[in-house]
């Protein structure tokens, strides 16, 4: 039968195992393994092994690889995609993790974080009301004058607008053409969108008098 100590070296053996099938995804649980792996070979017993893991942060570090792991990954996507702000809030993620030395400043930390952070939710808030932008305007450029139907697109146009300026303050029409998550979802040509940003300009103007 297994001893404490051979249970506790295979445990870790068999993630290493895991974890290296995908060593891009996984590259600070593989070091956290590794640092375990000598550190059971270093104290030689599971009682050795017990005091020394006490005395260096009851295995903080294996959370703090794991959270690492998930939120370094997924800020490169958020970057692949040029969602800044996503992959803003997972940097600063990731500096919450690595300034915590102990379990409970870990999620208390990343809890506080959570509550206060806005990053993404605006950058959703201005993806979805960038359709809608641009929806209307397209309705303003074939709206009768003066009609029903153009006073709906302009109250439309209004709405959207002021709730893309309170998610993204630097929003211009030269950012709705350059910025990826913006430009990726607008399905007209830049030439019709040079049609589209005449109206723009239009209605825009008659907010800012």
């Amino acid at each position: 039968m297994e001893n404490a100590f051979e249970i506790q070296k295979r445990y870790f053996t068999s993630q290493l195992s895991r974890f290296r099938t995908k060593p891009a995804l996984n590259r600070a649980r593989i070091t956290d393994c590794e640092y375990y792996l000598k550190m059971l070979e270093e104290t030689g017993s599971p009682s050795e092994f017990k005091k020394k893991i006490q005395q260096t942060g009851n295995m903080v570090s294996t959370a703090k690889a794991e959270s690492c792991d998930r939120y370094d990954n997924r800020a490169f996507i958020y970057e692949e995609l040029d969602q800044e702000r996503k992959a803003e809030e997972d940097r600063l993620r990731l500096e919450i993790i690595e300034s915590s030395e102990t379990h409970s400043e870990l999620c208390q930390k990343l809890e506080d974080f959570e509550q206060n952070t806005e990053l993404s939710f605006n950058e959703n808030k201005a993806i979805n009301s960038m359709n809608s932008i641009i929806s209307a305007l397209f309705h303003l450029n074939t709206d009768g004058a003066g009609s029903n139907d153009e006073e709906r697109s302009l109250i439309n146009f209004q709405t959207y607008w002021k709730l893309m300026n309170e998610a993204d303050p630097d929003v211009s029409w030269e950012k709705i053409m350059t910025y990826k998550p913006y430009r990726d979802r607008i399905i007209f040509t830049d030439e019709q969108m040079a049609s589209l940003e005449r109206k723009f300009r239009e209605v825009r103007d008659g907010l800012d008098g």
